[in-house]
């Protein structure tokens, strides 16, 4: 998995197969959320102020993501890029 960030407990990553579409996955001990590149929401025990958080770093960092989920969900494509 894509782990692209990390912090105080939190993090956020991309995996792979996904589906449409791009976001990123939240992982914090009160639970897990997805969140969509242009901020949709769905949350299940993720604290307000960490999703806030998360948010805004997403806001800020879509080409890493956009990149990140590229190469999770795309292998085939990269490996040809390569060549």
């Amino acid at each position: 998995m894509g782990k692209i960030y990390t912090e105080n407990g939190w993090l956020i990553r991309v995996q792979g197969n996904e589906h449409s579409p791009v976001h990123v996955h939240i992982l914090h001990a009160n639970g897990k959320a997805l969140i969509t590149l242009d901020g949709q929401v769905k949350n299940s025990g993720v604290p307000a102020k960490v999703i806030k958080q998360a948010v805004e770093w997403i806001a800020l960092h879509q080409d890493i993501i956009k990149s990140e989920w590229q190469r999770m969900n795309n292998p085939r494509e990269n490996h040809h890029e390569k060549k």
